[in-house]
């Protein structure tokens, strides 16, 4: 009778500390689920802007020559100088 005893009171103290780590705790799946999710729209980021980087000048020809990276920044995000106007052509 007291081994059945013991028995449940450590299943009970295991599904206790279960649904405290995994639902209550600041590590909790949900909170998991959240930062994995944040994580691959942050990698995918990251690959859209290597990919557009890549099509014309490297990562490192834009981080070491200034003007180049000015030029790029022009022609691919339609950036302005604060005196000038810029015509943007949409073909459809």
């Amino acid at each position: 009778m007291k081994k059945r005893i013991k028995i449940f009171v450590f299943i009970g103290c295991l599904i206790l500390g279960l649904l405290y780590i995994f639902i209550l705790s600041g590590n909790s799946l949900k909170t998991h689920r959240e930062l994995n999710k944040k994580m691959k729209y942050l990698d995918e980021s990251i690959v859209k802007a290597k990919n557009q980087v890549n099509n014309t000048y490297t990562f490192d020809e834009l981080r070491s020559d200034s003007t180049l990276l000015e030029k790029y920044v022009r022609e691919q995000m339609n950036w302005q100088k604060s005196n000038e106007d810029v015509f943007v052509f949409v073909y459809e």
